[in-house]
């Protein structure tokens, strides 16, 4: 099928007012695409707020032209009483990656089935870049990493490439999908994949041209019916379709990925590797998960022809990723760090690594869908090993955690919601200690995602006096 062909389908798209939805939405119809019928929980009264919601990296004036042109050029939009109607008629559908996780689609379980009999196309954004893109596609994966991996490679290769360099991935917001598919061929998209969406790779015959598998563990088991099993087979979907003379690098530092068997273009990479001389000097790259994932982004740098004193001057500039050990500054000698973008156990043991020990009081918070208690053994570890003054956890999760890590002779305390914890942390810090939020579990519950999450921590944060750098 060709870009043309999509013109004379008739396609559905689920999830229209969210970021994924909305961005197809209106690519498809800068295609000339008329046959196009949109699905939303929304209500028609509360779609717009819903759909200006997911577009923070829009301005208003944008934000009313794009969901005009969408009310304008669609067939037909069924809002939350009406939602999923006549979608059997679909040739096409668009689903987000997490459409699995709501009981309100299970008529697209249905769909899901007949498009692996190669009846319909049931596609989301991965599969419409790996049918259409013209030029090159990195494709970025693992259980963690993969959030530093791309955005620093975007930063390496974006002077190169000038306008024709393109990141898109799990941190999801309004893309200009025009833009990126009228690109020229030596093109460049960076691609930050998740396991949900990775469950769409069977549904083409295409891999990116270029993969990274950062590592896998315990985690998101709760997407695989508690089968790590399946977990794992999904991340390696990733390069199964690779051709002779395409890259995949791999971690040979992952005790699971170490034990695989991998195709003769692998490249294994590790923290040991020379690239490292280039980020030595660099303190946001001291811990060895952050050194590892510079290192492959330098590897595949590299390949573009980027040249040392390039790559050493962009790493140097890099900043900190809100959410990501981001450290904010310090209060009476307190220094206090925002890892609230840490939605896993793993992640949350992996930014205690390098910290000091005895200094760290931790903040937990959030919910997990399905309560796996040894998804958090390595946390508990890193907690005792880094003798973690206090532990201060709100949310869900507190109910069934709390007593976990008491058994395990550790200091905790449930609290009524992140504002508690931080006040609760101020209390008990002491001069040259550390607060640290790294939730270890997703935002449902008091925030709407890990976002919100983060930028109430900065503000708690902004509002103290006396603030230093």
């Amino acid at each position: 099928m060709k870009l043309a062909d999509l013109k004379n389908k008739n396609i559905h798209i689920v999830g229209l007012s969210g970021a994924e939805g909305g961005s197809i939405a209106l690519f498809l119809l800068s295609l000339g695409c008329k046959n196009i019928t949109g699905h939303d929980f929304k209500d028609q009264k509360n779609f717009s707020g819903s759909f200006f919601s997911y577009r923070e990296n829009v301005k208003m004036p944008d934000k009313k032209k794009s969901l005009q042109k969408i009310l304008n050029g669609f067939k037909k939009i069924n809002y939350h009483d009406h939602y999923l109607e006549g979608i059997n008629e679909a040739e096409i559908v668009f689903v987000p990656s997490s459409w699995f996780r709501y009981q309100e689609n299970k008529k697209l379980f249905a769909l899901e089935k007949k498009a692996r009999l190669g009846k319909i196309k049931f596609w989301n954004w991965y599969n419409l870049f790996l049918e259409f893109f013209n030029g090159t596609i990195i494709g970025v994966t693992g259980t963690a990493g993969k959030g530093t991996v791309t955005n620093l490679l975007y930063q390496l290769l974006k002077p190169l490439k000038k306008s024709n360099c393109f990141l898109i991935g799990d941190s999801w917001c309004a893309y200009d999908f025009k833009k990126m598919f009228s690109s020229r061929k030596d093109a460049v998209t960076i691609a930050e994949i998740n396991n949900r969406t990775l469950k769409f790779a069977d549904f083409s015959q295409k891999s990116p041209k270029i993969n990274v598998i950062t590592n896998v563990f315990l985690n998101h088991l709760d997407d695989h019916n508690n089968s790590f099993k399946d977990y794992l087979k999904t991340k390696l979907a990733i390069y199964k379709r690779q051709k002779r003379g395409d890259k995949l690098f791999i971690n040979a530092e992952d005790p699971v990925l170490k034990s695989i068997k991998f195709p003769e273009q692998t490249v294994f990479y590790s923290t040991t590797d020379q690239e490292r001389r280039l980020i030595l000097q660099v303190s946001y790259f001291s811990s060895k998960h952050l050194r590892s994932d510079a290192i492959v982004a330098i590897k595949i740098a590299k390949l573009f022809k980027i040249s040392d004193d390039k790559i050493t001057k962009i790493i140097k500039n890099f900043g900190e990723r809100i959410g990501r050990m981001q450290t904010l500054g310090k209060k009476r000698g307190i220094t206090f760090i925002n890892d609230g973008a840490a939605t896993r156990p793993e992640a949350s043991a992996a930014s205690l690594t390098d910290l000091p020990d005895g200094k760290v009081i931790l903040i937990l918070e959030g919910s997990r869908k399905f309560w796996l208690p040894q998804e958090f053994d390595n946390l508990i570890s890193n907690i005792k090993t880094k003798q973690v003054k206090k532990v201060l956890i709100s949310g869900p999760i507190a109910a069934l955690l709390t007593p976990v890590l008491k058994k395990a002779g550790i200091k905790v305390k449930k609290t009524l919601g992140l504002k508690n914890s931080f006040n609760l942390a101020l209390a008990i810090a002491k001069k040259d200690d550390l607060i640290l939020l790294s939730p270890a579990c997703e935002s449902f519950g008091e925030f709407k995602d890990y976002r919100e999450r983060s930028t109430k921590f900065i503000s708690l944060f902004k509002k103290l006096p006396g603030l230093s750098r």
